[in-house]
């Protein structure tokens, strides 16, 4: 009489186990990956714009310290005895000499 060997359920069931886990692990790498890159992206774009806001502030404050400076040469160039720029320049360095 020959004996029939059939693999049993048990091994069915750990191998279907083995596979679906394999497979579950697989679609949760694939979303941390997906998130891990959206993640990153964002915060590529975050930098982007924090550097951004930063150019702009130091803009505003180059354009303000320029006005000051405007606003102060336009009054000194009012002033009633004001000697003409280019003399005052040479005067003071004599001076200091």
């Amino acid at each position: 009489m020959q004996r029939r060997y059939f693999p049993s359920i048990l091994l069915y069931g750990f191998g279907l186990a083995l596979a679906l886990s394999l497979a579950f692990n697989g679609f949760l790498l694939y979303e941390q990956s997906h998130q891990r890159s959206i993640y990153e992206y964002e915060l590529g774009n975050l930098s982007h714009s924090v550097d951004d806001v930063v150019w702009e502030q130091q803009l505003s404050e180059c354009e303000r310290a320029n006005q000051q400076k405007d606003s102060l040469l336009r009054q000194l160039e009012q002033a009633p005895n004001a000697p003409p720029p280019g003399k005052a320049v040479v005067s003071q360095r004599t001076a200091s000499k």
